[in-house]
């Protein structure tokens, strides 16, 4: 019988390996293509193996090595995390980049019981700031930078 010896990384394992799994599941439809001529599925199938091989890397570590058990989570946090992925969503079609990168940037940072207000503003003007240099202007993506398109 096979002893955890950290739960920690027991947990990992398995959640790294079921998200790959469900990611090889839901691409298996793709044409994946050559390594030359990728089709749309070859990165997801890709990115998909590589959580599965990590996942079994932190696995055999469960087993091998000593470590922490898990601990409870808090419910507060996470929530405002999923609350502002979902605002994004919709703040990127009617707002555009801009202030949708600042208002998740401004509203994730209270997920921690140490923000400030004056650094939570910054974070988020330089990040709305960095994306719209990044994928506006570097990667040319036709994203709104203020309001929708």
């Amino acid at each position: 019988m096979v002893r955890i010896k950290s739960p920690q990384d027991a947990g990992a394992a398995i959640l790294l390996i079921v998200i790959g799994l469900g990611g090889l599941w839901f691409g298996r439809d793709y044409e994946r293509g050559t390594v030359s001529q990728m089709g749309p599925g070859y990165m997801p199938m890709l990115l998909s193996v590589g959580l599965v091989i990590f996942g079994g890397i932190i696995g055999l570590r469960a087993v091998t090595t000593d470590g922490p058990p898990i601990e409870r989570g808090l419910w507060y946090p996470s929530a405002l995390i999923l609350l502002t992925v979902v605002l994004f969503a919709f703040l990127i079609e009617t707002a555009g980049l801009a202030p949708a990168t600042f208002a998740v940037a401004v509203l994730s940072a209270f997920a921690s019981a140490q923000v400030r207000w004056k650094e939570a503003l910054a974070l988020g003007v330089g990040l709305a700031i960095f994306c719209v240099l990044v994928f506006v202007y570097g990667l040319r993506q036709p994203i709104p930078i203020f309001g929708g398109g």
